[in-house]
């Protein structure tokens, strides 16, 4: 097996060291001493395929808010059931506003 230095790895994946060695340890790359006992290797195939993978990432946790008020449409929002271009239509913003935070249905009826 093939082992490079630490500067070498770092270049070859367009990182930093430090992050060379948070990559060791979250367990993405593996590490070895040098016979020096002071310099880091790392594996040269590791390192190849994590730079043809890509730099690892955490995806971020999926975030679901259920409202009563907003309902995010393919292409716009909907809000108390009511599309925002509809809303924006039909009438001022004070009396869309004051709908929105009282959900007073006498303010569409007339509409």
């Amino acid at each position: 097996m093939e082992w490079i230095d630490a500067a070498t790895a770092a270049e070859r994946l367009g990182v930093k060291p430090a992050t060379l060695y948070a990559y060791v340890s979250r367990g993405v790359l593996r590490r070895r001493h040098g016979d020096d006992g002071r310099r880091s290797l790392f594996s040269a195939e590791e390192v190849e395929r994590l730079a043809r993978r890509g730099r690892p990432r955490n995806r971020p946790p999926e975030l679901v808010i259920e409202s009563a008020v907003t309902a995010l449409g393919v292409d716009r929002p909907y809000y108390r059931g009511r599309d925002v271009l509809e809303l924006a239509g039909a009438s001022d913003f004070e009396t869309v506003a004051t709908w929105l935070w009282t959900a007073d249905p006498a303010l569409w009826h007339h509409r």
